[in-house]
């Protein structure tokens, strides 16, 4: 039996549920602060990966008379019968249990990633961090996760744009002399695709004031990785209401593309105005 003495040191039902209720308060106040911190640093992290790319974009420029790497859409992988066919990257990444979305030989090897031998062969600046999400199908194969997160800019260095669905403002550069409107410090050259919307390595701009082809992601707080040309990189906020609540779905076979959205949406502007263009002409002008 306890002693008067130690009745009085202990805790009586209702002094514990305060604690305990203290305690879940303070919890709920500091979880949202630790998992924005947690996607702050996934996103410095990413930063750096795609800076790491930018850097081998540009000694790949100096071993090639100033051209940018190629730029394919469309699934193309090099025959590797013609030495000239050197793509950044090659790969398509879906939701089903496809080889490409684990292959790291489309990332690594020289024939198919004409970047590879600039980095060492690292295979995680591809990658970024917060980037985990998988289909139902490929969890019951075991995978982690797919091989890549990054897209680069269709319309930076020789390729197919023009088979695709290009806006007719844009410019196809081969150099970074060519990059006048906007110039190198403005231009995106790799960039954090939605999971729902990679595919292929070629990240095509809106095409339209009122349509979005591939979606930036958002999930570094409704923000999203950039490197440009000029060799730095940055997280770009989303401010309207399409980029920053498009919500990864992980359907089996199914993209979110070509996603329709107003003219007033100031992040579908940024999204042109920050790609190679002819004129001074902008999709989503005010």
């Amino acid at each position: 039996m306890l002693s008067r003495a130690q009745l009085r040191r202990a805790f009586t039902l209702i002094e514990l549920l305060v604690v305990i209720a203290i305690i879940a308060i303070l919890a709920g106040m500091l979880l949202p602060a630790l998992s924005k911190a947690k996607t702050k640093a996934q996103g410095i992290m990413c930063m750096n990966n795609t800076k790491q790319l930018m850097l081998a974009n540009h000694m790949y420029q100096g071993d090639n008379q100033d051209k940018f790497p190629m730029a394919y859409h469309g699934g193309f992988v090099p025959a590797g019968t013609d030495p000239r066919e050197k793509p950044w990257v090659t790969g398509w990444l879906d939701w089903t249990t496809s080889s490409d979305n684990t292959n790291t030989i489309y990332l690594l090897n020289p024939k198919y990633a004409a970047l590879a031998p600039y980095f060492g062969n690292a295979k995680n600046v591809y990658k970024c961090p917060a980037d985990k999400y998988l289909a139902s199908v490929q969890r019951a194969r075991g995978w982690t996760e797919r091989v890549r997160s990054v897209s680069g800019n269709i319309f930076v260095g020789e390729g197919n744009a023009e088979t695709g669905p290009m806006g007719s403002i844009y410019q196809h550069v081969i150099r970074a002399s060519d990059l006048n409107i906007p110039g190198p410090t403005e231009t995106w050259v790799y960039v954090d695709e939605h999971p729902d919307s990679i595919n292929d390595a070629g990240c095509f701009a809106p095409n339209s004031d009122v349509n979005i082809v591939d979606i930036p992601a958002n999930y570094h707080n409704a923000a999203c990785g950039f490197a440009f040309a000029d060799g730095h990189s940055e997280v770009h906020k989303w401010k309207g209401p399409t980029i920053k609540r498009l919500k990864v779905n992980a359907r089996d076979g199914a993209y979110q593309l070509n996603i329709a959205t107003p003219k007033t949406d100031p992040d579908l502007y940024w999204y042109s105005y920050h790609t190679p263009r002819k004129t001074t002409a902008v999709y989503g002008t005010p």
